[in-house]
């Protein structure tokens, strides 16, 4: 298993380093591609990360990192019990 299906399933492990090598996932709400965006009139020097196709959006950050981070984590679907059960089956 990657570390965006882990991700996907709530391994906050996994996101931090999905997050470290700037990769963003798919949105949760559409599994629309998402965008690092940077700051506007309103928002100089921050970031935020935005879905393309539905426009959900995390807040401003003032690090890159934060946005990515922000976005990245997922509310855990499975239990630690229930990820050890899917590794097994590999």
């Amino acid at each position: 298993m990657d570390d965006k299906m882990r991700a996907l399933l709530g391994d906050h492990e996994a996101a931090k380093r999905l997050t470290d090598a700037g990769v963003l996932l798919a949105c949760p709400h559409c599994k629309g591609r998402a965008v690092l965006v940077e700051g506007t009139l309103q928002a100089s020097g921050k970031y935020s990360v935005v879905c393309g196709e539905c426009f959900c959006a995390t807040t401003w950050c003032i690090l890159k990192e934060d946005a990515i981070g922000r976005w990245n984590t997922r509310t855990p679907v499975l239990t630690s019990k229930e990820m050890e059960m899917l590794e097994g089956m590999e």
